[in-house]
C-alpha cells in the first residue's frame, strides 16, 4: 500500500503538468473558451478544466471573462470564459543568416510585438563580431518595445549551419568565420541569461511551415531553403529528423548530375541574372535594351540586379530573365526530385528564396519534374517569406517557455 501511495504522489504533478499544458495549448491561439470548450479542446473533465485554470490564474498566465459573446445578460453567475495572459511573458527569435541579421520580440500568443533587421557590414564577417552584432541589436528591441529583460522567458536562435548537441555548429570557416569554434547556447551572455536554444535554419523554417505557414497539420513535409543555398528541413512521421545534427544538408547535390553543388535559386537568380543584363548591355544577346525589363529593373546597372528583379522581368514576360527562370528551376527540379524519391513527402515547400516568387517558380518547377518522369510531390512556395527561420526561432523559445512556466 506504501509503494501505491508513493506512486500515485509521484503521478499527481506530472498528471497535473500535462492537464496545464493542454489547457495552455487550446488557449495559446488567442480564443477565449469556457470550461465547456475547454473540456472539447482538451478531453479533460470540467472539475480538472476548472482547477488547472484556477492554478494558471493565481500565476497570472490566464485571464477570465465572465461574458459570453454573442448571448443576451441573464441572472445568475455568468460563464467563466479563459484567455491566455499574452503579454504576462516574451520570447525572442534570432535568426543569425549568412546575409543579414533578423530578430523579432513575441508575445506568449506568439505575435510580434517588436522587430529588427540589417545586413551584415561583410559577408566574412567573423562570428564574434555578429553575437555583437545580434545583442546590441536585442537590447535596441526591448528599448523600443519597452519590454524588461525580466520578461522575457526564452530566445531561440537560426544559423546557417548544423548544430550538435554541444551547441557548436558544424560550418566551413571560410564561409562562416569563427562559428563552429563557438557554443552558441550562450551566444546572448554576458548580456542576458534567458535559456536560448540554437538549431539549424531549415529545422527552424519547417517547424514555422506546420505552425503557422502552408504545411500545417501535415505530418510528412519538407522545407527546402532556396535563397542562397540549399538546404532542407525534415518532417517526417509526425517527428523532425535531425539525425546527428547534419540531416538535411544538401551536399550529396556535387553527385547528382546536372546540379553539382548547393547554390539555391535565389543566389542562382541574382548571378545569372547579372551576367544576362551585362550581355543585353554588350550587344550579345538579341533585342534592344531598351526593350529590356531586367535592364530597366536594375537601373541599367547588371551589377545592381538581385532575385526579385529577375522574377519580376520573368513575370512580365522579359525574355532574357525567362531564361535564367528555366536554367535555374531545371536544377533544382533535379535536387526537388531527388528528396522526393528519397523521403516521399506529403509537400515540398520553397522557403527563403525570391519573395512572393511562388506563381514564377511552382509551374515551371513542376514543368521540370513532368519532364524528368521522376518522383513528383505536391510543391508550395511559403507563405512566411524569408522570416520562416524567423519565426521557427520563435516557436522553439515559446515551447521551451510554456515548459517553464509549467514547472
Amino acid at each position: 500500500m506504501k509503494n501505491s501511495t508513493r506512486k500515485t504522489e509521484a503521478t499527481l504533478p506530472v498528471l497535473r503538468k500535462i492537464s496545464a499544458s493542454a489547457v495552455m495549448g487550446a488557449l495559446v491561439s488567442g480564443a477565449k473558451l469556457d470550461a465547456s470548450g475547454l473540456m472539447e479542446a482538451t478531453g479533460l473533465s470540467r472539475p480538472t478544466v476548472l482547477a488547472v485554470c484556477d492554478e494558471l490564474l493565481k500565476l497570472g498566465w490566464l485571464t477570465e471573462d465572465g461574458t459570453r459573446p454573442g448571448l443576451p445578460t441573464r441572472s445568475g453567475r455568468p460563464s467563466r470564459r479563459f484567455g491566455l495572459n499574452a503579454r504576462a511573458g516574451y520570447v525572442l527569435g534570432i535568426d543569425l543568416g549568412a546575409t543579414k541579421l533578423q530578430l523579432c520580440l513575441s508575445d506568449l500568443a506568439g505575435t510580434i510585438v517588436a522587430e529588427w533587421s540589417e545586413k551584415w557590414r561583410d559577408e566574412h564577417l567573423g562570428a564574434p563580431e555578429r553575437l555583437l552584432v545580434a545583442r546590441k541589436a536585442t537590447r535596441e528591441v526591448l528599448a523600443r518595445s519597452g519590454v524588461d529583460p525580466s520578461k522575457v522567458m526564452a530566445a531561440g536562435m537560426a544559423v546557417p549551419a548544423p548544430v550538435r548537441p554541444n551547441g557548436h555548429a558544424v560550418a566551413l570557416e571560410s564561409y562562416l568565420p569563427g562559428l563552429s569554434s563557438l557554443d552558441l547556447r550562450l551566444a546572448l551572455r554576458p548580456d542576458f541569461n534567458w535559456p536560448l536554444i540554437v538549431d539549424n535554419d531549415a529545422n527552424l523554417a519547417v517547424i514555422a511551415e506546420r505552425w503557422i505557414g502552408v504545411a500545417q497539420d501535415l505530418d510528412d513535409v519538407v522545407v527546402l531553403l532556396s535563397g542562397e543555398r540549399l538546404g532542407a528541413g525534415i518532417y517526417i512521421g509526425g517527428r523532425l529528423i535531425r539525425g546527428g545534427g547534419s540531416a538535411g544538408e544538401m551536399r550529396f547535390l556535387e553527385l547528382v548530375e546536372g546540379v553539382g553543388n548547393t547554390d539555391a535559386i535565389g543566389g542562382m537568380c541574382r548571378e545569372l541574372g547579372a551576367i544576362a543584363a551585362a550581355d543585353i548591355l554588350d550587344g550579345e544577346r538579341p533585342g534592344s535594351p531598351n526593350s529590356s525589363e531586367l535592364l530597366r529593373l536594375c537601373g541599367g546597372v547588371p551589377a545592381a540586379v538581385n532575385a526579385e528583379m529577375v522574377i519580376e522581368a520573368a513575370r512580365k514576360g522579359d525574355p532574357a530573365a525567362s531564361e535564367v527562370i528555366d536554367i535555374v528551376t531545371e536544377r533544382t527540379a533535379r535536387a526537388i526530385a531527388v528528396v522526393a524519391t528519397l523521403l516521399d513527402p506529403q509537400l515540398i515547400v520553397l522557403s527563403g528564396g525570391p519573395a512572393g516568387a511562388g506563381d514564377v517558380l511552382i509551374p515551371s518547377l513542376d514543368e521540370k519534374l513532368k519532364e524528368l518522369n521522376s518522383a513528383h510531390p505536391r510543391l508550395a512556395a511559403s507563405t512566411l517569406t524569408d522570416h520562416a527561420a524567423l519565426r521557427g526561432a520563435v516557436r522553439v523559445a515559446l515551447d521551451h517557455a510554456f515548459a517553464l512556466l509549467l514547472d
